[in-house]
This record gives C-alpha cells, sequence and structure tokens, in this order.
C-alpha cells in the first residue's frame, strides 16, 4: 500500500492518543469556556498540559477601544485585570468533574492572536489549538476578523474549532468530507481505531461535488484504497451533489448524526464553502458540530 494513501485518520490518533501540549484560546467569554469544556471531554483519557492563552490583539489592525459585540469578548487591557479573570477561571476550572490530572497553565501575550499562537507552538511544542468558533458569515461575505480562519489558515499546528452548542458526549460517528483526489487521508487518520475510547468510532466518508460527474480513475483508485484499509474498520461511503456544498453538508450531519468532522487544513478550497464562505445563511452545523482541520506539520 502507497506510503502517500495512509495520512488523516494517523495524524488524528496521534492527536487523540499522544497528545501532550493543547493551546486553548480564551476570551474569557462563554464561548471560550465552552470550548475548554469541550476539550476536557474529548482528552479524558489523557493527561495533558492545557496553554490557556489570552492574547492582547485579536488581529493586526485592531483598534484598543473598538467593541466586539459579535464576538461576545470580554476586553481586558491590562495585568492585573487578566491575572483575576484567570484566577477566576482556573477556579472555575477546579469545580469541573473533568479536570483530570491535567496541568493548567495561564498565558498573557500582548501580540495579536496568530503570533501568540505561533510563540505558544515554537516555545510549547503544541500539537491543537482549540478555539470557541466565530459567528457565521452571511450568505459568501467575509468575516474580516474570523479567528478561526486567521489561525487555520496561517498558523502551521492542527485547530479544533467548537461551536458554541457543541457538547462532548463521545466520538461515535466521524465525518470526512473528501473529493477523492487527497493521498493523505488515509495516514491523517490512521490509529483512531486503536485509541481507547475511541476504537469503536465509525468513518462515514462523504464525497462533495457541485456536479454529478462520475470518479475518474485517480479518485476511484483512492478509494478503493481507502476501503482497502480500513477493510476492518466499520466505514461507509456517501455522496452528495450541490453547487452549495454547504447543504450537502448539512444534510449529511442530520442523517449520519455526525459528531465531529475531520479534514485536512491544506485543504482550503472546502474550508471557505463549508465554513468561511458559506453561500447558505442558516446552517445548524455552524452552531452544534466541531470541525477538527488537521495539519501535517504536526507530524
Amino acid at each position: 500500500m502507497s506510503f502517500l494513501i495512509n495520512t488523516a485518520f494517523y495524524m488524528f490518533a496521534v492527536i487523540l492518543g499522544n497528545m501532550k501540549n493543547v493551546l486553548i484560546l480564551t476570551d474569557f467569554s462563554d464561548k471560550s469556556w465552552n470550548s475548554i469544556e469541550y476539550a476536557l471531554g474529548l482528552f479524558q483519557n489523557t493527561q495533558c498540559t492545557f496553554h490557556l492563552l489570552h492574547a492582547g490583539k485579536r488581529n493586526e489592525n485592531e483598534v484598543e477601544n473598538e467593541i466586539y459585540d459579535q464576538f461576545q469578548m470580554v476586553k481586558v487591557f491590562n495585568k492585573r485585570d487578566t491575572k483575576r479573570a484567570f484566577d477566576v477561571l482556573l477556579q472555575k476550572l477546579k469545580t469541573l468533574s473533568l479536570k483530570g490530572n491535567h496541568k493548567f497553565v495561564s498565558v498573557l501575550d500582548n501580540n495579536n492572536i496568530v503570533e501568540a499562537a505561533r510563540n505558544q507552538i515554537k516555545n510549547n511544542k503544541i500539537d491543537l489549538i482549540v478555539i470557541g468558533a466565530d459567528d457565521m458569515t452571511l450568505k459568501g461575505k467575509i468575516n474580516k476578523n474570523s479567528i478561526s480562519e486567521d489561525v487555520i489558515t496561517k498558523v502551521k499546528c492542527s485547530v479544533l474549532v467548537v461551536p458554541e452548542e457543541a457538547r462532548f458526549t463521545g466520538l461515535f460517528q466521524i465525518g470526512v468530507p473528501t473529493d477523492f483526489t487527497n493521498f493523505y487521508e488515509a495516514k491523517l487518520l490512521q490509529d483512531l481505531t486503536n485509541r481507547g475510547s475511541y476504537s469503536n468510532s465509525a468513518l462515514r466518508f462523504l464525497y462533495l461535488s457541485k456536479e454529478n460527474d462520475k470518479l475518474n480513475k485517480e479518485q476511484s483508485w483512492n478509494k478503493e484504497t481507502l476501503h482497502d484499509y480500513y477493510i476492518n474498520k466499520e466505514h461507509s461511503f456517501h455522496s452528495e451533489v450541490n453547487p452549495n456544498l454547504e447543504i450537502s453538508m448539512q444534510k449529511f450531519i442530520e442523517e449520519k448524526k455526525i459528531d465531529i468532522v475531520v479534514l485536512a487544513a491544506k485543504n482550503l478550497n472546502l474550508f471557505e464553502q463549508i465554513l468561511f464562505r458559506p453561500k447558505t445563511e442558516r446552517l445548524d452545523y455552524y452552531s452544534k458540530t466541531p470541525f477538527l482541520a488537521l495539519h501535517q506539520s504536526n507530524f
């Protein structure tokens, strides 16, 4: 079997099974708290160090006195206020049953979020970044303040985007959107089946297409290889055809009761259509379904 065809499960598995350092971006809002709770549930069987990062700026062009109601951001301008906010957050974490034996480290960085995240990756060997999801863009309009997009596209690290209404209840159905042109998909996902709580997870591959075209030879070969690779693992292949890929994504998530969507971070075209530039105004998965963008630089 080709070495290249072995990649999205492997990375997902390493993330879940060998996690050491998780970076969680926090602005002390309800959204960031929810992302912390989800991460604790996801890694409840793996001892981790959680680095809780509050950045001084959202982006390079931020004006200090701007108000970001869209993100429900709690503004913190000095070290004393930030320390107090972290004290409250750490005390709150102590009350959670999922706190486990994890280590929590609070970090204040006066740089913008992208630079602050890069600093943590460099200094602490971060394996995964966790972000509370931004509000949804409207009908393809660009959200210039989207933290999720900035971090996924500008930071070389895997990113878990947790929507406001997402709750961790287990990973039973894992959705993998694909066009069968990525040689690395199997490798990215390889070892998930051997990782404790997720050994019974089922893989649901979704072929997304705007037109009803047949697979070419390369795509057909990749699909067959995925099937052979996971012959002893519960998996299935599905297809949806719609000019608006986000509608196909929504239907798939609802019908298969998908718990998390996993795809390669380098697939920016797909990310743009289902997360960053959707043409549909209302999408339930935007508020309920976590997305994990796997970055090969972690491995």
